[in-house]
C-alpha cells in the first residue's frame, strides 16, 4: 500500500488527454507533478511524526515500566530482568505498528543510579516509492526511581527556589527538586544527595544541579483539607502575652493568635485549624507533639525576633506525617525569622504559599526529619535549613509522595 502509489498517479498522469500532444496537456503536466510532490511530501512528513509520536511514547512507557521494578532492586542485582520488562512493555505500547513500519526496542539499567533507557530504532518505508523521505528514525526515553534517594524538597509550579546572600541549605542524603529555577548567589550553597531543576540553574551547588528534569507533579492532590465546621460569628482574637501560658485542643481557631513576650502556647495532639493568622514575636515559644497545623485560605504563621518553635507531626490518621498545610487557594508567605525554630519534624505541605526563611542561625536542625513543598522557596541573609532523613525511629511516618516513599518513577529525557 505504501509503495506504488506515488508511480500510479504517474501512470494515470501519463494517459491525462493532451498529455501527448498539445501544450494544454504539457503545461498541466509541469504543474501537476510539483504539485504532487509537495502534496506527496506533506502527506510523508505527517506520517513520519505519527510514527516518531507512537514510538516516543512506547519508549517512554518502557523506560517508566522499567524504573518501577527498580523499587524492588538492590546494589549488584543482575539488570537483566528489569531490561527485559522495560522493552516488552514498548513493545506492547508501540503495536500494533502501522504497514512498513518495523522497530527494535533495546534497553539499559543503572541500578545505583536509580534509572533505566529506553532506545527504539525503527526503520520505515515511504508512501511514495518516488519521495526520498528518512527511512530510520530512533527515539530516546530516560527514567529514573526517586526512591533510591528521598525527595525532601519539591518546589512546585513557577515559584523558583532562591538562596541569597550567605544562606545555605544542608539535605545530606535527601533530593531537591525545583519545578521552575534554582538561583544562588554567589556567597550561599545549597547541598544535598541530588540537586535538580526542570528549569534553570543560576550558581554553584553541590554536586551540580542538573537542568531540564521532567517536573513533578504534587503528590498530595487529593488531601482533603477543608475545616470540620466553619467558623461563626466574631473571631475571638486569642493574646498570650509576657508570661501567660495556655494549651490549645485541637479543632478550629477562628480568632488571631498572637503570642509575645515570653507567652508560651502549647497545642495538644491533634488537628488545628487556624482560620486566621499566627504571629509570633520577643521570646514567644509554640511547642506541640502529633499535631498538625492547617491553615485557611488567607492564613499563615510568622515567627520572628527569637520565637522559639518546637513541632512535631501527626503521628496518624490521614494526616500522619504532615505538619503544617495550607488550603491550595493560599498564596500566602510564612516566615521564619528567627534563630530558635530548632525542631519542625514532619511535611511541610503549603503548594501555592511561599516559605521565606530570613534569620542568623541554623533551622530545623533537631528534626529527624522533614520535607518542604512549596511555591516558592525563598532563603535571606544566612540561615542555615538543615533538612535531615533520619525517618527510622522517628515516630513520625512519612507520607507518600515523598521523602522515601516517592516510588513513582519520573521521566528524565
Amino acid at each position: 500500500m505504501r509503495s506504488g502509489r506515488f508511480d500510479r498517479y504517474v501512470r494515470l498522469l501519463k494517459r491525462f488527454p493532451g498529455a501527448r500532444d498539445g501544450h494544454a496537456g504539457i503545461t498541466v503536466a509541469l504543474l501537476a507533478v510539483p504539485l504532487m510532490l509537495a502534496v506527496g511530501g506533506a502527506i510523508e512528513l505527517n506520517a513520519y511524526n505519527r510514527d516518531k509520536s507512537r514510538l516516543q511514547d512506547a519508549a517512554d512507557a518502557g523506560a517508566l515500566a522499567g524504573a518501577g521494578r527498580l523499587t524492588l532492586a538492590t546494589y549488584g542485582q543482575n539488570t537483566s530482568g528489569v531490561t527485559t520488562f522495560a522493552t516488552q512493555t514498548a513493545y506492547l505500547q508501540a503495536n500494533p505498528l502501522p504497514e512498513g513500519l518495523t522497530v527494535e526496542f533495546t534497553a539499559t539499567a543503572d541500578l545505583p543510579k536509580g534509572m533505566v533507557e529506553v532506545t527504539g530504532v525503527a526503520q520505515r518505508k515511504p508512501i511514495f516509492s518516488a519521495i526520498d523521505f528518512a527511512s530510520t528514525l530512533t527515539v530516546k526515553a530516560r527514567a529514573e526511581n526517586m526512591q533510591k534517594t528521598p525527595l525532601c524538597v519539591l518546589q512546585t509550579q513557577d515559584g523558583g527556589l532562591s538562596v541569597q546572600n550567605t544562606a545555605q541549605i544542608k539535605a545530606p542524603g535527601c533530593a531537591i527538586h525545583a519545578n521552575h529555577s534554582i538561583t544562588v548567589e554567589p556567597a550561599a550553597m545549597i547541598e544535598a544527595e541530588r540537586i535538580q531543576t526542570a528549569g534553570k540553574v543560576t550558581g554553584i551547588t553541590r554536586p551540580q544541579a542538573g537542568e531540564g528534569a521532567m517536573t513533578i507533579g504534587d503528590p498530595f492532590t487529593t488531601l482533603d483539607l477543608k475545616p470540620p465546621y466553619p467558623c461563626i460569628g466574631l473571631p475571638i482574637q486569642i493574646n498570650v502575652l509576657n508570661t501567660q501560658s495556655i494549651t490549645l485542643p485541637p479543632g478550629v481557631h477562628c480568632g488571631l493568635l498572637i503570642i509575645g513576650g515570653s507567652g508560651r502556647v502549647h497545642l495538644m495532639p491533634g488537628e488545628h485549624y487556624f482560620m486566621s493568622r499566627v504571629q509570633m514575636s520577643n521570646m514567644a515559644q509554640l511547642t506541640g507533639d502529633d499535631v498538625v497545623l492547617i491553615f485557611g485560605g488567607d492564613d499563615k504563621i510568622d515567627i520572628s525576633d527569637r520565637g522559639e518553635v518546637r513541632l512535631t507531626a501527626r503521628k496518624s490518621g490521614r494526616f500522619a506525617g504532615f505538619l503544617m498545610a495550607t488550603s491550595r487557594e493560599n498564596t500566602q508567605t510564612f516566615t521564619i525569622k528567627s534563630d530558635r525554630v530548632s525542631q519542625l519534624l514532619g511535611t511541610i505541605y503549603i503548594p501555592n504559599a511561599t516559605l521565606e526563611i530570613e534569620t542568623a542561625g541554623r533551622v530545623a536542625q533537631d528534626s529527624a526529619w522533614s520535607v518542604i513543598v512549596a511555591r516558592t522557596v525563598i532563603l535571606r541573609r544566612d540561615p542555615v535549613l538543615v533538612i535531615n532523613k533520619n525517618y527510622a525511629g522517628s515516630g513520625v511516618p512519612v507520607p507518600e509522595g515523598v521523602g522515601p516513599n516517592r516510588s513513582m518513577p519520573a521521566l528524565t529525557q
